[in-house]
């Protein structure tokens, strides 16, 4: 049985719109010939629906909008219509602000408001899945998918519960999105092109929308070791993108074909695109773009030899990370500069560094483990190299099972095959067998081509 609802509400001074509206509220009851116990149940009293017939207390919207449904009335048929619109305006106002505030640095001010504004319990259903949409993008942006998939769930059902399409389709999306980061980039990926048949079959498509889900799809792509896939994503998209002039998806989208360039070995290709990337994340000034940047092009320096140069990428990009966005950010440019040291070939900054990616996480999440993963198989080969292949090969097997649970299959491959080479030189040919078999089976590629 359904909890009865005992929480107090302060009395409302009382004025001429409240009286009005218990007054209207009491004429609808007794013509719908109901009881005030059977109108407020299950969740409201008897004494809540007399105090507010009394005009004695202002009524939460969700409240009045359950009576107003059970008396086969709309909510506003209840309320002054100037004190309906002052307050929809200021919600509004509110509302908006808070969707101004949806980026990585102001992220965490905007879902603070969201859930600030939804503690309020006075909102319409719109308004509630917009806030939940809102909320579930700022933790989005912060890397708390696990998080953001419970609050998006939300916000789609609301959504088609209004039949708002649009606005199913931002909660679609950013589900997707949340599914991604929270480690399934597969789940994500089945998502987002479900959204994008919807998306084209829309009047008028959403040119916008489409654009970040080609976008989504190449990262998704690249996140399950099929570069060549997330290259045909990432070039669809910047077709797209030259219609729209977005700076920040321009970035992006080079920053994913880079990725997906140095993933196939070209890395000339890799290093040029980065450039792209940095140079509109600079000129949108975009600090975390221009730090993802700076972080990226520190390994490909880095894997060219050019080792002062990684350095001083990496050290500018620490350096914004310090101050912008997400923790996982800075424990992946930690993680870098780990990796140029054991280039460089100094043990000590490398394990200071992977020591310190390890210690920069705050929240789990998929973007978190890939850092410490990256930081774990540095402490590993600096293992090697002391000689303590037990404590190595434990190392890389954790690194293993992160890389299983993300479904990312690259680096699968890869870790298992530093396992098959550790296992040849202490001489366990049979061990070293079972995990080259099981490197080739994690990178064999699952599908040749993708439908997009």
């Amino acid at each position: 049985m359904p909890a009865i609802r005992t929480r107090r509400r302060r009395p409302a001074p009382l004025s001429p719109a409240l009286k009005k509206l218990g007054e209207r509220l009491r004429e609808a009851r007794i013509a719908s010939g109901m009881s005030q116990a059977q109108l407020g149940a299950p969740y409201f009293t008897r004494a809540h629906v007399s105090a507010i017939e009394l005009g004695k207390i202002r009524p939460a919207m969700r409240s009045l909008e359950h009576m107003a449904k059970k008396l086969g009335k709309p909510a506003s048929y209840f309320l002054d219509d100037a004190d309906v619109e002052r307050a929809r305006g200021e919600r509004e106002l509110e509302i908006g602000a808070i969707a101004g505030l949806l980026t990585y640095t102001s992220a965490p001010e905007a879902l603070r408001h969201a859930e600030k504004l939804l503690d309020t319990g006075d909102l319409s259903v719109r308004e509630t899945c917009r806030l939940r949409l809102y909320a579930g993008t700022a933790l989005n942006l912060v890397h708390r998918g696990r998080e953001a998939i419970k609050t998006l769930t939300v916000a789609q059902r609301l959504a088609g519960e209004i039949g708002d399409e649009p606005l199913a389709r931002s909660a679609d999306y950013q589900l997707a999105v949340a599914t991604r980061i929270a480690g399934n980039p597969r789940g994500a990926r089945e998502m987002l092109e479900a959204l994008l048949r919807r998306i084209d079959h829309a009047k008028p498509p959403d040119q916008l929308l489409r654009l970040r889900v080609l976008i989504t799809l190449g990262g998704c792509a690249q996140d399950l070791g099929e570069p060549q896939a997330a290259t045909t994503y990432y070039e669809q998209a910047l077709e797209w993108s030259s219609e729209i002039g977005d700076l920040a998806r321009i970035s992006f989208i080079h920053q994913g074909l880079g990725n997906a360039y140095r993933a196939l070995g070209d890395h000339d290709a890799a290093a040029g695109h980065y450039q792209k990337a940095l140079a509109a994340a600079e000129l949108g000034k975009d600090l975390v773009g221009v730090l993802i940047m700076r972080n990226a092009l520190a390994v490909i320096a880095a894997d060219a030899g050019r080792i002062e140069a990684a350095y001083e990428h990496v050290a500018r990009a620490i350096e914004i990370a310090r101050i912008s966005g997400p923790a996982a950010y800075l424990a992946h440019c930690f993680a870098t500069r780990a990796e140029v040291a054991l280039k460089a070939k100094d043990p000590a900054l490398a394990r200071s560094s992977a020591e310190a990616a390890i210690a920069a996480i705050v929240e789990p999440g998929a973007d978190a483990d890939r850092a410490v993963a990256g930081a774990t198989l540095v402490l590993a080969e600096l293992d090697l190299r002391d000689g303590d292949t037990a404590k190595a090969e434990r190392r890389m097997r954790e690194v293993a099972a992160t890389y299983k649970a993300l479904d990312a299959s690259a680096e699968l491959g890869d870790v298992l095959m530093r396992l098959s080479r550790s296992a040849k030189r202490r001489g366990d040919l049979r061990g070293a067998e079972r995990y080259s078999t099981q490197a080739y089976a994690a990178s064999k590629p699952l599908s040749a081509n993708i439908e997009v």
